[in-house]
């Protein structure tokens, strides 16, 4: 799971997105230093996190599933 939250956030405060990040596991926390809750000027930061961490855990996916499918030939 990914959070990306801005340390400007006036909606909701980034202290919020730290307690938060405190109960989930396997969570990963970005905060963009600057940003309003809206990334109104922090939109290419933004884009860049969401891209790194889909291609993180797709490479992840696929080492699982290959996994699934070794052992389910045991």
């Amino acid at each position: 799971m990914l959070t990306i939250h801005g340390s400007m956030d006036e909606t909701v405060p980034a202290e919020d997105a730290l307690d938060f990040d405190k109960f989930i596991s396997n969570h990963e926390l970005c905060i963009i230093e600057g940003a309003d809750h809206e990334f109104s000027s922090h939109q290419d930061k933004l884009s860049r996190l969401v891209l790194e961490f889909i291609k993180t855990n797709a490479d992840k996916d696929k080492d699982t599933s290959k996994q699934a499918k070794i052992h389910s030939r045991l």
